[in-house]
């Protein structure tokens, strides 16, 4: 697939937090800032070498703030978990058409010990106050248990092929020293869990942790990145990487370079792709 903006727009640095699980000694700010750090430094930049910041959760002024960056361009765009894709997106078109020279993008969430994170409360004059919320639809588990039924019943699946789904990320989990759940399941023992919403059980649900993520884009090529490593181009493809730095993919699939010493290893665990 031909790369965005003529291939001249990459992603020269990505990274996590130090540590990934449960944190109750860093806010979810402290999260953003770590992880953007981090990704910087795997990009041989500081915040003074960025001019552009995009993030979903806190406002990405308050991110700048947090790491003394002085912006030109800034994108909150915030659509749920699939946000930091189209950061990466925006953020490319910005960087082709001037608009900023290097973009950070941060994640950071404290989802499990709630530190400054932003309470999900629904405001009573939306579509989701008025007529969701009320019936207890305040989650994924809960608001997509019909569509994920009908996509079930049209392709002539089960739950059972939910669950093996879940089998298949744990048997990545359980070589990652940073995952949260390493304890090797068995399709039965998903579907005998405690059950959530039907069709989901407990372990269909997505983990809630700590942590978070960054990346940084400039203009240059693929392959020009920083200390002769490879760069990621950005392309039209995008694919999350489920709970890790970068959430893009090129159009061959690779995902992005560059996380720090001592946690490449991880990184790679939970991304091998068979293909």
């Amino acid at each position: 697939m031909t790369s965005m903006h003529g291939g001249r727009v990459a992603i020269i640095g990505a990274a996590e937090t130090d540590e990934i699980g449960v944190l109750p000694d860093r806010s979810m700010i402290q999260l953003h800032g770590e992880a953007g750090l981090n990704a910087l430094a795997d990009a041989g930049l500081t915040p003074s070498d960025v001019d552009g910041v995009a993030t979903a959760g806190p406002l990405a002024i308050e991110v700048s703030h947090h790491l003394g960056i002085v912006p030109r361009w800034l994108d909150g765009t915030q659509v749920g978990g699939c946000s930091f894709m189209l950061h990466v997106r925006h953020a490319a078109a910005a960087i082709a058409a001037g608009a900023a020279d290097v973009v950070l993008i941060t994640h950071g969430e404290s989802g499990r010990s709630g530190i400054g994170a932003v309470p999900h409360q629904p405001s009573p004059a939306s579509v989701w106050g008025q007529f969701e919320a009320p019936y207890g639809a305040i989650a994924p588990y809960a608001a997509f248990t019909v569509p994920a039924l009908r996509f079930l019943h049209e392709r002539g699946m089960s739950r059972t092929d939910l669950a093996e789904v879940v089998v298949a990320q744990r048997e990545w989990a359980v070589a990652n020293p940073r995952a949260f759940r390493r304890k090797p399941i068995t399709v039965q023992d998903v579907l005998d869990g405690p059950p959530v919403a039907y069709p989901f059980t407990r372990d269909m649900c997505c983990v809630v942790t700590d942590g978070g993520g960054g990346a940084g884009a400039d203009q240059r090529g693929a392959g020009e990145g920083p200390a002769g490593r490879p760069a990621c181009g950005v392309s039209a493809r995008l694919r999350r990487v489920r709970g890790g730095a970068g959430h893009v993919a090129d159009g061959r699939r690779r995902v992005v370079r560059g996380v720090p010493a001592g946690r490449r290893g991880g990184l790679r665990d939970r991304r091998r792709d068979p293909r």
